[in-house]
């Protein structure tokens, strides 16, 4: 039975798409769904699903990427492809052009494609063209003989064109631009220029296309994880190589498996430093590999796998020099840097993590924790130069404290039903309570270090500036010293 596809459209159902058995049964795009279940009441009619309909062509985009990193999708079904120096990886423009259509069939698509040295020529010679391949500087007389809609104008200058005779591309050429411009707005010679090569259309790629890449094309595809380890060693080299060349280092590593049925594997891997070490960039990924278990699905086998380099930056080469302990402290930074990298990746970004300090002066909002290798966290706020406890409690817990003068330090106090006598005090450190971004300002603090006869330290607080906040001020014990 013929199946179509419709939408509301105008107030009504219309067809969106249909399969062969409708298109010969004479249905076409836009057609009343109506009209169509009388000439054919066994018609079969799905509604159409635009978000399920984009993510499935995004899907079938990133697998196109095993042509070129820079895949761009312009709507549904509609994208560019910019195979810029990679047709000699794959036997030139022909052989591209071949196996992308024979995969888009096996896949069970249809596909209209061409290549021109422009997007704009690309596009008007996939939708209304019968050239497939433009040479070089070809794209004028290649799309002379299209219609005008070929240069991707709205319908409503498109109807504006015809009416005033001119139907072709090759009918504007020579027409002085200013009446053109004046008559249907800058549009259009836009639009001509992009076809032309001689206005700009920057591509935007699905996936953030690497600078630094370096792939393997295979000529029969591997399934196993020790093939795919034996395949990622001269990649890790070969892009190590690109990078030390220009003297850089990358935060984030990204391993592409493209599988034989158009699926692929990403799996990607960070660092705390800009690395580059071929040896360093395998451990990590061996281990990615290891961690896949039951995630891991080769299908019927990867035949192209591709390592790319993110977050690029400048990794100048270090001298080492004997007895130098400059250069031993270099050493010793760079193995700390691959250690949190292992264990970041191993264990996960989130569950490995450092110290970091925020620009606030009470002691349980400055410090947090974050992530070793997320840069993004970082913050160039230093800690102050106050001694502060080795242990700070969560939460400051209240205590009975008893001094000789209401705003001095205390000479006792009983902090979980056992009484401490204090030896020794210094302080106060005065710590007020933040006011920016807040209704409302808490009382001040005033903290002590106290010290028991057993010589155990304690960093005790009160709160509230007696007489001026408040009459009876509370006590709170909030950390220990070593």
């Amino acid at each position: 039975m013929p199946v179509v596809i419709h939408e509301k459209a105008k107030s009504a159902l219309r067809i969106r798409a249909m399969d062969v058995c409708a298109a010969k049964l004479g249905f076409y795009q836009g057609q009343a769904l109506a009209d169509a279940r009388a000439i054919e009441p066994k018609l079969i009619a799905f509604e159409a699903n635009a978000d399920e309909e984009a993510q499935s062509f995004r899907r079938l985009a990133k697998a196109l990427m095993r042509y070129s990193p820079v895949v761009s999708v312009q709507a549904t079904g509609e994208l560019f492809i910019d195979i810029t120096g990679c047709q000699r990886l794959f036997g030139g423009e022909e052989a591209i052009l071949s196996d992308f259509r024979q995969r888009i069939a096996r896949a069970g698509y249809s596909v209209r494609a061409a290549i021109t040295d422009t997007a704009g020529a690309a596009w008007a010679l996939a939708r209304y063209g019968d050239l497939k391949i433009a040479s070089e500087c070809a794209q004028p007389s290649a799309i002379a003989s299209l219609p005008v809609e070929a240069l991707r104008l709205p319908p409503d200058l498109s109807d504006r064109l015809r009416r005033l005779g001119l139907k072709t591309v090759g009918q504007l050429y020579d027409m002085p631009r200013a009446p053109l411009t004046a008559r249907f707005t800058k549009l259009l010679l836009w639009r001509l220029g992009q076809a032309f090569g001689t206005e700009a259309e920057p591509l935007v790629p699905i996936i953030p296309a690497p600078r630094y890449y370096a792939e393997r094309k295979l000529a029969e595809p591997v399934s196993t994880v020790e093939a795919v380890k034996s395949i990622l060693a001269p990649l890790a080299h070969d892009l190590a190589e690109d990078l030390a060349r220009d003297s850089a280092g990358a935060r984030r590593f990204e391993l592409a498996l493209f599988r034989v049925d158009n699926e692929v594997t990403r799996m990607g891997i960070s660092a705390s430093a800009p690395a580059r070490d071929a040896k360093h960039i395998i451990r990590l990924f061996e281990y990615r590999l290891d961690d896949l278990k039951d995630e891991y699905d080769a299908g019927f086998g990867f035949e192209l796998l591709r390592l790319s380099a993110f977050d690029v930056r400048s990794l100048c080469v270090r001298q080492r020099a004997a007895f130098d302990l400059q250069s031993e402290r270099q050493a010793q930074e760079e193995a700390l840097a691959e250690l949190k990298d292992r264990l970041s990746n191993r264990l996960g970004t989130t569950n490995v993590r450092r110290v970091s300090f925020r620009n606030s002066h009470l002691p349980e909002r400055a410090a947090h924790f974050t992530p070793v290798i997320n840069s993004a966290n970082r913050s160039d706020v230093g800690p102050v130069d106050h001694a502060r406890p080795v242990k700070l409690l969560p939460r400051p817990e209240a205590i009975e404290a008893l001094a000789e003068v209401p705003d001095g330090p205390p000479i006792r106090f009983k902090w979980r039903r056992v009484a401490y006598a204090v030896a020794r005090a210094n302080g106060p450190e005065r710590i007020a309570d933040e006011w920016q971004g807040k209704e409302t300002v808490g009382p001040t603090r005033d903290y002590y270090r106290v010290e028991t006869p057993e010589g155990r330290r304690y960093w005790l607080f009160r709160e509230g500036l007696y007489g001026a906040e408040t009459n009876n001020p509370r006590w709170f014990l909030h950390g220990f010293f070593a």
